[in-house]
């Protein structure tokens, strides 16, 4: 059985890493004990490969959206607070062999500066079978841990597409 305490303090200290989320959670909102919940219930003890949050505020509401990566899922994770009672907390939880396509988007020429390492101007929309459509980076991508996670995410999305088209049954081309 998974240590649910040990899973929650690492849920705690990614969020709390992401640009912006710290001094919206320090506040601990009635929500996010809730939240947290849910994403520890999702991820249970698979490790995190990437973890990404991006957080949009009005004077009366707030949107949060937290995407992690796993091994083989993908959890999305979506709070609207708009100052009622009960704000709206809901996670989804997918395969990631559901993944249709992925798209690359942005980017700078500075982008080819470093081979080795992800140089931040990207973007990936990967989409599956579901509907569900997840961005990743979704926040900044300002530490090397953070640019290390958003490869392996990339990586494991091409990983996923080839297994994909393998399980659906369609041929896979060899390069020449």
């Amino acid at each position: 059985m998974a240590d649910m305490s040990a899973i929650q303090e690492k849920l705690r200290a990614l969020l709390d890493e992401e640009r912006g989320l710290r001094e919206l959670l320090e506040r601990e909102p009635a929500w996010y004990s809730l939240l947290l919940r849910q994403l520890e219930l999702a991820v249970g003890d698979q490790p995190i490969i990437y973890l990404g949050a991006a957080a949009a505020s009005a004077p009366s509401s707030v949107t949060l959206r937290i995407g992690i990566f796993t091994d083989h899922t993908v959890v999305a994770a979506e709070v609207v607070d708009d100052n009622t009672p009960g704000a709206q907390v809901v996670t989804r939880v997918e395969s990631r062999s559901g993944l249709l396509r992925f798209e690359l988007s942005g980017g700078t020429e500075s982008d080819n500066a470093t081979p080795s390492s992800w140089a931040g101007g990207f973007r990936i929309r990967a989409f599956y079978q579901s509907g569900l459509v997840v961005t990743v980076p979704a926040n900044i991508v300002d530490t090397e841990a953070k640019r290390v996670s958003v490869q392996a995410v990339l990586d494991g999305i091409r990983g996923d597409l080839e297994a994909g088209r393998e399980y659906r049954g369609q041929a896979v081309e060899e390069p020449s």
